[in-house]
């Protein structure tokens, strides 16, 4: 006796293909949509936290050096800040920092840095996520790449080491 479940069940090598190629066009379609993203993001650095010399768009590296930003490139030129200033804070080590913190206007912008990370991986640069303070108290800090708030209200503190080795803190205050 024939189910109508072990029926349905069966696929056929063609719908085997068929479904192989449609998972393929799938994974292309989001890994421009991210692609097309991070571009636009950097877009953002770029005009936001420009380069003395170059673009965010081709950066492979960032590390921080007696208190200033480098942006080192794929031939090997470098560039800081256009404004240094705008370079406030980091997490981790400053040869591979996890996170770089830039200021403009008030308003904190990080750069989390995770080459293992599901956008990093995909970056030359191994830019994760891009992560903006909000403008008011009351909001969350949000992510450039997911497109999504990441905390409710004041809770948004975060905690960094300032440029100077002291401690710093990206308060919902500015």
């Amino acid at each position: 006796m024939t189910t109508l479940a072990s029926n349905h069940s069966t696929t056929t090598p063609s719908q085997t293909a068929w479904m192989a190629t449609e998972l393929n066009v799938i994974n292309q379609l989001n890994a421009r949509h991210v692609q097309q993203i991070i571009d636009y993001s950097k877009g953002f650095l770029d005009k936001t936290f420009p380069l003395a010399q170059g673009s965010h768009q081709e950066v492979v590296c960032y590390m921080v050096y007696f208190q200033h930003l480098l942006a080192f490139f794929a031939d090997g030129r470098k560039s800081g800040l256009q404004h240094p200033a705008q370079f406030v804070a980091l997490s981790g080590h400053r040869e591979a920092p996890e996170s770089l913190v830039l200021v403009n206007q008030g308003r904190h912008v990080e750069l989390i840095l995770n080459r293992h990370g599901s956008n990093g991986e995909k970056d030359c640069a191994g830019i994760d996520d891009i992560q903006l303070q909000a403008k008011h108290a009351s909001e969350p800090w949000f992510s450039m790449l997911s497109g999504k708030q990441l905390t409710k209200g004041c809770g948004s503190e975060k905690r960094f080491t300032a440029k100077d080795g002291s401690a710093y803190l990206a308060s919902c205050h500015g």
